[in-house]
This record gives structure tokens, C-alpha cells and sequence, in this order.
């Protein structure tokens, strides 16, 4: 009960902190680096209260830290290159509160929510462990590679106005979005049962049913032809299968 009690305090403050930020700043960006960043409250609150040993707990921060450093230099340094930058284009400011709030518990209740398990595991690593290192380690560098091939393409004059489809986005027209599902897909690996389906399960819907088709439709928006060319010619989300 008192893990419980402690989650709801935890991801009570951070609901109203974002809700404060998003209002003064009336940027999308403010929304995702609180709803990310909650990752971390939430895995050590996990931590504290579980009952496996220091390794198993070691891993589960380890993975969040690796996964928000980079995220955090993705939301403010690289955040002009991202799709996230441009949705303030299409979702009025009015709505970034509620938008904050749903992600804040989305992150802290459904994405964190393997933790509660991979925290109370004890003894050698099995290999779901092993597993879970290997997926988490393919998903950083195709997550972060792919992010970091786009701001390079975007900086340079010569491609304004033109689509990337070069190195990981020559296999898959998402590739950012691929890695990040891996590396939830190994959260779920962390958590040594079933249950932990539920993170990588709820990431691949939010992207299916939000974020790829708001980026498809912007997309299309802006390059016309040739972004309906290169969807012919690249998959969408998981290369060489969708």
C-alpha cells in the first residue's frame, strides 16, 4: 500500500508541476520533457520499495538514465528536428495542460509499470536479463543514430526541403520511433513475467494511432509527391515488415 500511496503523491506533484510549465511556456516541448523525465521518479520509487537485490534494481536505473539522457538532449538541443517541434502547429495551446497531465501518467503508471515487477527479482541474471541488455542496446543506437542522422541531414543548406532517406531511414520511414519501441519492448523484458507486455504493448498503440499518422500527415503536407514516393519505397515502421 505504501508504494502505491507513494506513486500517487510522486505522480500527483508532477501533474501539477507540467500543467504549470506547459501554461507559461505554451510549447509542446515542455510537455514531453516532464512526461519523459517521469521515468525516473517513478523507477526509483519502484527501487526503493521492491525487494530484489542491488543489480537487478541497478539495471532498471541504468536503463532509465541512459534512455533520458539522451532523450533530454533530443527535447532541447535537437528539438527542432523533431515532429514533436511541430505539432504546436496543430494542437491549440489551450489543450497543453490536459496533454501534460495524460502524459505524466502515461508515463508514470503504463511505461514504468514492468519496474514493479524487475524490482523484486533477485539472484543471477536469467536470459530475460540478457535479453532485455541486447534489445535495450539495438534500440539505443538504431533510437538515437537515426536522431542523430536527421539533425545532421537538416543542418545541412543543400537538403532544404528535401526528405531524408539515408541510413536508418532508408529501412524505415520512423526509424526514431522503432528504436524507441525496442527499448520499452526491453523495460517489458526487465520485468521476468508477462505483465510486462503492457509498456511496449501501450508504446506501439501510441504510435500507431497518434503519433505516426500526425506525422504522416504533416509530412505529406509539406513534401507532397515525393513524400507519397517514399512511403511506396520505405516501411513505415518496422523495417522490412511494416
Amino acid at each position: 500500500m505504501e508504494l502505491w500511496i507513494t506513486l500517487v503523491i510522486v505522480i500527483g506533484i508532477l501533474s501539477v508541476c507540467i500543467v504549470v510549465s506547459a501554461k507559461k511556456s505554451a510549447d509542446m516541448r515542455m510537455p514531453f520533457i516532464w512526461g519523459f523525465n517521469t521515468l525516473l521518479p517513478v523507477a526509483l520509487v519502484y527501487c526503493y520499495f521492491g525487494e530484489g537485490d542491488w543489480p537487478h534494481k541497478a539495471l532498471i536505473i541504468s536503463f532509465v538514465v541512459i534512455y533520458l539522457l539522451r532523450m533530454n538532449v533530443v527535447l532541447t538541443a535537437w528539438y527542432e528536428n523533431t515532429a514533436a517541434a511541430k505539432l504546436n502547429e496543430i494542437i491549440n495551446p489551450a489543450k497543453f495542460a490536459g496533454l501534460s497531465i495524460l502524459l505524466v501518467n502515461i508515463f508514470g503508471w503504463i511505461y514504468c509499470l514492468p519496474f514493479y515487477w524487475a524490482a523484486d527479482l533477485a539472484g543471477p541474471f536469467s536470459y530475460l536479463e540478457y535479453s532485455a541488455v541486447a534489445v535495450y542496446i539495438v534500440g539505443t543506437i538504431w533510437h538515437f543514430g537515426s536522431d542523430y542522422q536527421k539533425r545532421k541531414f537538416k543542418q545541412d543548406p543543400t537538403n532544404k526541403g528535401k526528405i531524408i532517406s539515408t541510413g536508418f531511414w532508408r529501412y524505415s520511414r520512423h526509424p526514431n520511433y522503432f528504436g524507441d519501441f525496442l527499448i520499452f519492448v526491453s523495460f517489458g523484458l526487465l520485468a521476468g513475467n508477462w505483465w510486462g507486455i503492457v509498456a511496449p504493448l501501450a508504446n506501439l498503440m501510441q504510435y500507431l494511432s497518434d503519433a505516426i499518422p500526425k506525422s504522416e500527415a504533416m509530412a505529406k503536407k509539406r513534401y507532397g509527391n515525393a513524400w507519397l514516393e517514399y512511403q511506396r519505397n520505405v516501411k513505415c515502421f518496422i523495417p522490412g515488415v511494416y
